[in-house]
């Protein structure tokens, strides 16, 4: 699900405090979802010939050019989705996302100069980390920080990137994109992620990802792909789309660092622990208020500090190869220095916005709140 996330400067109270929140409990481990074909409603996909998109499952090596042409509600999708070097480039409408390592990532966006999130949701392309995914290229030193971290869950990346390098407008606060959408047809439509970094590969092959959130906007993104034999609780949860990647991811991502990391789980978005007494908020739309809570920074260990070229001097137009079935491994030649458990208490650049900080600012007008930034 999307909504577009407008950042309003103006009057800004920016909250940098923490709760005391209790530690996540380990998932409970399920078999693979089995695709399921609900009742048609109006507008929403589910009906003949109108599938539900994270229902649709591939082998890498047996995506169809397009996963969803369907002519019906939204679609069909505006991209493709077999990749590889001969459609690398500038202009290539890729949507099958790679997400494999601190190295070898790709990200979603604007197909068109300039764009906004809230006007391209539906038609975002991939921009990749490394030219090996017939995808655009991001160019390097736009990502400007970053956190990598791997749990008994999923895998995410927070940090920071020129919006320019997504061709997005300098100004886009961006928004949430992910495989379900109001009308599960998912966004991008025909927009697929897969993985040799899950639990779900045996680390060379490329397996798909079932269920993954993303935000971008603002400078900063966020990217979590969830294994697909953990079902319950729902780390990768898209109904919490106003409160940016502070209370969806929260991290200790800093601008100018490079990192990663393993890490123990964070609580369920929406989910928090006050007075010894677990809560659920329920996001209200629109949302006026900051939620009653500020998340917990998980805490993080066996960490490695990269430079930014160690991770990303791959990102470059000048060679290519075709994608295959076995992607990469992420791996690094880089000198790293390795750190112990760290804390939850970042202290992380807030004059763009650190990755940590709750809802980063909330916009106050007269006559009461009139928006909030959520990155």
């Amino acid at each position: 699900m999307y909504r577009n996330l407008a950042f309003i400067i103006g009057l800004a109270t920016t909250f940098h405090s923490f709760s005391t929140v209790l530690a996540a409990d380990e998932p409970h481990i399920t078999p693979a979802p089995t695709p399921t074909t609900p009742q048609r409603r109006d507008g929403v996909a589910g009906g003949p010939g109108t599938p539900i998109l994270s229902t649709l499952h591939y082998a890498f090596t047996d995506l169809p050019n397009q996963v969803y042409p369907f002519q019906v509600l939204r679609g069909p999708q505006f991209g493709f989705n077999i990749c590889n070097s001969t459609t690398l480039g500038d202009n290539s409408n890729c949507q099958t996302l790679v997400f494999n390592g601190p190295d070898d990532f790709c990200l979603w966006g604007s197909p068109d100069p300039n764009g906004t999130i809230g006007n391209v949701e539906a038609k975002v392309v991939a921009y990749c980390t490394k030219p090996y995914h017939g995808t655009r290229v991001i160019p390097p030193g736009a990502i400007t920080g970053l956190q990598w971290m791997k749990t008994s869950a999923y895998i995410q990346v927070t940090g920071f990137i020129k919006n320019s390098a997504l061709s997005l407008n300098v100004t886009d606060g961006g928004g949430e994109l992910d495989p379900h959408g109001a009308d599960l047809q998912g966004n991008p439509l025909g927009g697929v992620v897969f993985s040799n970094g899950t639990t779900d590969s045996d680390g060379h092959t490329l397996t798909q990802v079932f269920n993954w959130n993303s935000f971008v906007g603002s400078d900063q993104f966020c990217f979590k792909a969830c294994y697909n034999s953990v079902t319950s609780p729902d780390y990768c949860e898209n109904r919490y789309d106003l409160i940016g990647c502070a209370y969806n991811m929260p991290s200790a991502a800093q601008d100018g660092e490079f990192t990663s990391c393993e890490g123990e789980l964070q609580d369920v978005a929406g989910v928090y622990t006050t007075n010894g007494q677990t809560l659920t908020w329920s996001m209200p739309d629109p949302l006026n208020t900051p939620p009653p809570y500020q998340p917990r920074v998980p805490t993080s260990s066996n960490c490695k500090t990269f430079q930014s070229t160690d991770l990303l001097l791959a990102a470059s137009t000048t060679s290519s190869s075709s994608a295959t079935s076995t992607g990469t491994n992420g791996s690094s030649k880089a000198t790293t220095t390795t750190t112990g458990t760290s804390t939850s208490t970042p202290t992380g650049k807030t004059t763009s916005g650190a990755i940590h900080v709750g809802v980063s600012a909330i916009v106050l007008a007269v006559g009461g709140f009139v928006g909030a930034v959520l990155l």
